[in-house]
């Protein structure tokens, strides 16, 4: 990649070796561009992900309130 500043060839560098200049932009993507169809297969995944996480955590506060319940329930018997 040519540095913009000082016109130096690097070959992977993300710094220029001469001039110290950043080659890749935070604002600019130099990542290949996404069909359209990838794009929403992103998305998918990313929506998924979040459902899961969400999911994992629906399971384990049903997991508790069942247990507790037994327990109680356990105890209930024992006393009595």
């Amino acid at each position: 990649m040519k540095c913009p500043r000082c016109k130096t060839e690097n070959q992977s560098r993300s710094v220029c070796s001469n001039c110290g200049q950043f080659l890749y932009s935070a604002a600019y993507r130099n990542g290949k561009r996404l069909t359209e169809k990838e794009v929403r297969a992103r998305d998918r995944r990313t929506v998924l992900g979040f459902f899961k996480k969400i999911g994992k955590g629906v399971w384990l506060v049903m997991a508790i309130i069942v247990m507790s319940f037994w327990l109680f329930i356990l105890m209930y018997m024992l006393l009595n």
